[in-house]
């Protein structure tokens, strides 16, 4: 058995949360981090017919790319469908996490999966999402709280350096204070000067991230009056980006061929402004959005889930080619990206990892 939090945690080096925009809900969105599962079915929906799935399949855990829960609930109703699942996930106890946007925006995650699907090459991300400037917090922290309290700023993105997470360093030292008339200290008495044996606990902290980890640090740290002091660092600014752009010299035609057959797609639409392509961008799920970043990139053709009809004519008027594959289907390499890394889990040996049966695109095409 692995407990939900070592699976979440896992995954999370890779869909770092970090990197879900704002409006986003990925996470937990049903059942314990402690909960101990054997088995994990994936998918990219949470639908009653998933839900019948995992439970056939007795999955303690559901990791999904889609959140159930996308706005914020003010009740659970049995009488919708919302309530309804989440009502049976409990009864069931069977815990939900989604990877959303984190998995659109990391390398490891959708965008990057299809462009090496279709063999792209010199692959570089589309549209800034964000340029990150660095910090780095250092704060004092009693000895025996040092694993909690960095615990909890890594969980709020503090740590992270390339695909490494919990990059902290510490160093061991003695403490001195002497609380005063209106304290409530942790440790010592009022008047009195105390001696304490302390960690300096420090990281690197992302300028979007740093907000979240002073709170989740202040949350965990057992002082009253806690001492940290925060550095702004000339390290080179990163960049995260939505989507994804590379080179292939490939006809047209051959180009939505080889996408059909890769993804298994019955129908592709498509609005062709070249017969042949040198370059290619890729922005699952919606990439309306995105096409003047196709554009100025020099992308002659950009692939999505959906665009729509004035999405088409803009591209369209820019000389971009546009092929949309549908919004599921741009996004059910989810299921075989997570698979490729569960399998690649230190603790994989005491689970079973199910890939979903269940589409929940459309049914039919006529």
């Amino acid at each position: 058995m692995v407990s939900v939090q070592e699976i979440a945690a896992y995954l999370e080096n890779y869909f770092p949360r970090k990197l879900s925009y704002d409006w986003d809900n990925a996470g937990l969105q049903v059942g314990s981090f402690s909960a101990k599962v054997d088995s994990v079915l994936i998918c990219v929906d949470v639908t009653e017919d998933i839900l019948n799935e995992a439970k056939d399949l007795g999955a303690g855990l559901i990791v999904s790319h889609h959140p159930l829960i996308f706005q914020g609930l003010k009740s659970i109703k049995n009488d919708t469908p919302e309530g309804r699942l989440i009502a049976e996930a409990i009864k069931s106890d069977i815990s939900i996490l989604s990877f959303h946007t984190n998995a659109d925006v990391s390398k490891c995650g959708i965008n990057y999966y299809l462009a090496k699907l279709l063999n792209l090459e010199s692959i570089e991300g589309l549209s800034v999402k964000q340029k990150n400037e660095y910090f780095k917090i250092v704060v004092y922290v009693p000895s025996e709280y040092k694993d909690a309290v960095l615990e909890a700023m890594a969980q709020e993105g503090a740590g992270f350096v390339g695909k490494y997470s919990h990059c902290f360093f510490a160093i061991e030292g003695q403490g001195h204070f002497k609380p005063h008339e209106g304290a409530n200290p942790f440790i010592g008495r009022v008047g009195e000067l105390e001696r304490v044996s302390e960690v300096r606990l420090e990281s690197i902290v992302p300028e979007d991230r740093l907000k979240n980890v002073v709170k989740a640090m202040l949350k965990a740290h057992p002082y009253e009056e806690v001492a940290y002091d925060i550095y702004r660092l000339e390290n080179e600014i990163s960049y995260e980006y939505i989507g994804v752009i590379g080179q292939k010299n490939i006809e047209a035609e051959m180009l939505i061929k080889e996408l059909k057959e890769k993804l298994n797609l019955s129908h592709v639409k498509a609005n062709l402004t070249k017969e042949w392509f040198k370059k290619v961008a890729i922005v699952s799920g919606s990439g309306k959005d995105f096409i003047k970043d196709a554009y100025f990139k020099g992308a002659d053709c950009l692939i999505s889930g959906e665009i729509g009809h004035h999405g088409v004519v803009f591209a369209r008027s820019l000389g971009v080619s546009t092929v949309e594959i549908g919004h599921y289907e741009s996004e059910k390499v989810f299921v075989d990206v997570v698979y490729e890394l569960l399998n690649k889990f230190d603790k994989k040996d005491r689970l079973k990892i199910y890939k979903s049966q269940v589409d929940t695109g459309y049914t039919r095409v006529y």
